[in-house]
């Protein structure tokens, strides 16, 4: 906790937001398909990782170990009970009639012995041992739940940003498309040129054409390869097996909406309210005083109210009529009373208090630490995402700029009125510009999602239906 963590891979002009999904093929475990969509939305997606994430099926059990330690102290204050019977083959016991002292053992007659012995406590007063064993049981199973919105955030980014990486992936597609059909009309141009032996044919445009042939080729099998990846490490952040078969409803590349005009310092403050980290933290603290006041009570004494209850017989000894003559074959026994114990092991009792209260002091410090790291990273986040929103703005005027370039250029072009040289130039910066906006967009949604997850509060407003 209060670590900063390392921004995203920079985005370059050969798809390199995807390379940020191939960790993800190895963090997750394959889930069920069952609930799946035909065409699932980001929405939807979320959803069901959300229940079949192994993330998530790693934190509930997380939870439910420490439910199981509430139960264990909530047992504590109730009546404990033990039975333990006996049942053994025996000898033959005999005694003279007339005198008790004589007698031994017949190791030709043979029978059964059986014992039974009950014995119990409840405890009456434990000077607030049980009762700090309880409170910080229930504050671990808070512990617990505050890990499962720690992992659920995580979970909705892994998601999220792999579905924007799919986006993406597929409208670079396009892009590349688009930039082919502007390339092979200016090549058919030419073509004709030099079909018909116009002197404005020049042999080098056709060299040129071909080394741009091989580049748009090259770019449009790493989109197909790209975004056949993007779709795997979506479906492995679901919780899915890569070769699930299941569609995705992406849309295009645009960017999301925020709700309201948001503010650093109101940021910081959701995030110190709301960061499942921090609230795991807090609770864990609480765990921690609990434990300290445990400790403490320790060094007094338990009152308990005992009993127990003992019965033996056997076929092969005769009972005593006598109750001051002991008789380990035949008989019963019963009793009970107030029981005062007191452990004075002081030396071991001192040491355990003194480790308590320093795993107490040492969670206080981290909790303060943690605060201050996420004021930095809140911060850092969100001027992050306020950067990239100006890069959107700024790189779409950008690509309207190329794409009038180049249709200018190819239809002057077309009519023999501007050299191939300002047509490739115009290609050139289409496709720069496109692809520098749709990977601005794209790193803006991402920034958007993270800076959810360092708050711990949802910042866009309600969805699309194609999200």
């Amino acid at each position: 906790m209060g670590r900063v963590p390392n921004p995203l891979y920079p985005v370059g002009r050969h798809l390199s937001p995807l390379a940020v999904m191939v960790p993800i093929l190895c963090l997750s475990v394959p889930a069920s398909s069952q609930d799946l969509q035909a065409r699932m939305t980001l929405t939807e997606a979320v959803e069901f990782a959300v229940e079949h994430s192994g993330i998530m099926g790693a934190a509930r059990a997380g939870t439910e170990a420490l439910e199981g330690k509430l139960k264990q102290a909530e047992w504590a204050a109730w009546p404990h009970i033990k039975i333990r019977s006996l049942l053994a083959p025996m000898p033959r016991q005999w005694s003279a009639p007339d005198d008790f002292t004589k007698g031994g053992t017949d190791l030709s007659q043979w029978g059964v012995f059986s014992h039974t012995e009950i014995t119990g406590y409840l405890p009456l007063y434990t000077f607030g041992k049980i009762s700090n064993l309880k409170a910080a049981a229930r504050l671990g199973v808070d512990v617990g739940k505050a890990r499962e919105d720690i992992a659920r955030q995580e979970v909705k980014f892994r998601v999220t940003r792999a579905f924007h990486a799919l986006t993406l992936s597929g409208e670079l597609a396009d892009v590349v498309s688009e930039g082919r059909s502007y390339l092979d009309k200016a090549r058919r141009h030419l073509e004709e040129l030099e079909e018909s032996d116009d002197p404005e044919f020049d042999p080098v445009d056709m060299m040129k054409f071909r080394v741009y042939d091989a580049q748009v080729l090259a770019k449009e099998l790493e989109a197909k390869r790209s975004a056949g990846l993007a779709g795997a490490a979506l479906k492995v952040a679901m919780g899915l097996a890569p070769r699930t078969d299941v569609e995705f409803r992406t849309g295009t590349v645009k960017p999301v909406n925020l709700a309201g005009d948001l503010q650093e310092a109101d940021l910081v403050d959701q995030a110190l309210l709301s960061r499942a980290e921090l609230v795991a933290l807090k609770r864990g603290i609480l765990v921690r005083e609990a434990q300290v006041r445990a400790r403490e009570a320790a060094f007094y004494p338990n009152f308990l109210l005992a009993g127990q209850f003992k019965y033996s017989y056997t076929n092969m000894a005769d009972g005593q009529a006598s109750p001051f003559i002991y008789d380990p074959f035949n008989g019963y026994s019963a009793g009970g009373g107030l029981v005062f114990e007191w452990d004075l092991e002081i030396g071991g009792k001192l040491g355990e208090l003194r480790e308590a209260k320093a795993e107490f002091a040492k969670l206080r410090e981290e909790a303060r630490e943690a605060e201050n790291g996420i004021r930095l990273e809140v911060a850092k986040l969100y001027r992050e995402m306020r950067d990239q929103r100006l890069l959107v703005d700024a790189q779409k005027v950008a690509m309207e700029a190329a794409r009038g370039w180049v249709i200018a250029k190819t239809d002057l072009y077309d009519n023999d009125l501007t050299p191939l040289n300002e047509v490739l130039d115009g290609l050139v910066q289409f496709f720069q510009t496109r692809m520098a906006y749709l990977e601005a967009v794209y790193r803006f949604n991402v920034a958007v999602a993270q800076l959810e997850r360092a708050t711990g509060a949802p910042l866009r407003r309600d969805a699309a239906p194609d999200e």
